[in-house]
């Protein structure tokens, strides 16, 4: 089981050391049986610890998963923001060095994928912020000039789809491709050619390499 959220909490109060406890074990049951065939005995027994005392935390399942998604989507969200604070000259590189670092991210966290895909809509609430800052960075794209798309919602729930493709596919292909070729993806939705977006694919991830 990865301690990503146990270790988070290290020096912090009981509060939410046992928080990182749930979250972490809620990842790992949600992972084998997945969020709604998951039961919350199967989440209290991983964590070593009583119904009881999970009650003092969340009401229920669903409180847990909208919590562990608000924790997951801020930490996705935390390497975006430090490169925000950097001049960027370029928005698609922006967008591809964003994607390229949050599915990295998933890499190492095994079961944030999958949970990612399945919470996004059980949870959409908690990803709220997250996305709000992806339309504030394809705003800045359309007033460069570098994005020609209708910037509304139709337009984001595609790219909200086909990044989620990605994340349900990167366990059974090519890491990198598959990786590139959702950034391509999303900036082709995004308004550019085929060949700019392949452009600054390349470039985006030279940016993080």
């Amino acid at each position: 089981m990865s301690r990503y959220f146990q270790d988070r909490a290290i020096g912090q109060n009981k509060k939410l050391r046992t928080k990182g406890i749930l979250f972490d074990s809620a990842l790992a049951v949600f992972y084998q049986e997945g969020i709604s065939n998951a039961r919350l005995e199967e989440i209290t027994r991983h964590a070593g610890m009583s119904t009881a005392t999970f009650y003092n935390h969340f009401k229920d399942k669903d409180e847990l998963v909208q919590a562990l998604a608000l924790a997951i989507g801020t930490e996705l969200l935390t390497p975006l923001e430090e490169r925000l604070s950097v001049d960027f000259s370029e928005i698609p590189l922006l967008v591809v060095a964003a994607n390229t670092l949050m599915m990295n991210a998933v890499l190492e966290q095994e079961s944030w994928g999958k949970f990612l895909v399945q919470s996004f809509y059980l949870a959409s609430s908690s990803y709220g912020h997250v996305i709000v800052r992806m339309r504030d960075i394809f705003g800045l794209g359309v007033a460069q000039g570098a994005f020609t798309c209708i910037l509304d919602e139709f337009l984001m729930d595609q790219v909200q789809s086909v990044m989620l493709s990605g994340l349900r596919t990167l366990d059974h292909l090519n890491h990198e491709s598959l990786i590139d070729r959702t950034s391509e993806n999303v900036l082709r939705l995004l308004g550019m050619t085929p060949a700019s977006a392949k452009r600054a694919v390349g470039k985006g991830r030279a940016l993080i390499s």
